[in-house]
């Protein structure tokens, strides 16, 4: 049976049928995100064409060796070719849940989203450098997938300007206050008194306009940050880790 599987695979005509598939979905798909661009497609084509024209044309005037390379050829394109476009319908919805964090931010289960199908899609293009990673293929799909998850909602809420928002006195207040309420073990009147601070301290433009300000340049170029408070935090955690 595993013969007749080579067989089947290893004739010309079978792969020229498979390519012809696989290029008759992305046409229909050239549209959707779910397809591969036009542009890969041609340069597979051609590909394809050079390896596929002596065995299907004049097969009987190479040698056989030619022709099983010629064929092995085919099929590492349309195995490339397949792999591609799972690998696309994989990342739609990945990048679907990143757009739809930028313009619903409030819904939780846009994080639990984005996590599960960030996961996959890395999983599965990773999953070939995981075997010769040197490492547990595992450890290595997770701490691949983790890191480029976390680096894709950084880029997507600074590109799209949503990170300033994101980071500012009023959610910083509302934090405090969620955190102060949620605190069992404070007394009644310190949370009361806590609150009316954060109360206070939200009311000031110029004082909110400050902070807001620190933060953003914190977080995007904290090297433009020039007063002496900041500089002795620095120069104390650059000593703490010698």
């Amino acid at each position: 049976m595993f013969q007749s599987v080579i067989g089947f695979f290893g004739a010309p005509f079978t792969e020229l049928a498979i390519f012809i598939l696989l290029v008759a979905y992305s046409v229909i798909y050239r549209h959707d995100r779910r397809g591969i661009s036009m542009f890969k497609v041609v340069i597979l084509l051609i590909v394809f064409i050079y390896f596929a024209w002596m065995p299907i044309v004049w097969p009987s005037l190479i040698p056989a060796s030619m022709l099983t390379l010629s064929v092995f050829g085919m099929f590492v394109v349309n195995f490339y070719f397949l792999y591609s476009l799972i690998q696309a319908r994989f990342e739609q919805p990945y990048r679907e849940a990143l757009a739809n964090l930028v313009r619903e931010p409030e819904r939780r289960e846009i994080f639990r989203d984005i996590w599960s199908s960030g996961r996959r899609f890395y999983y599965f293009s990773y999953f070939f450098q995981s075997l010769f990673s040197g490492i547990n293929p595992f450890h290595f799909l997770s701490d691949i997938a983790n890191d480029r998850v976390r680096d894709d909602i950084k880029d997507a809420l600074r590109q799209l300007g949503v990170e300033k928002k994101l980071i500012s006195l009023a959610l910083m207040v509302g934090f405090m206050k969620s955190r102060l309420a949620a605190d069992l073990n404070l007394p009644a009147d310190f949370k009361e008194v806590m609150d009316k601070t954060l109360d206070d301290l939200r009311k000031h433009p110029w004082l909110e306009e400050q902070i807001n300000e620190f933060l953003r340049i914190a977080t995007e170029s904290p090297e433009d940050l020039h007063f002496p408070e900041w500089m002795a935090a620095f120069e104390n955690s650059v000593t703490g880790k010698k």
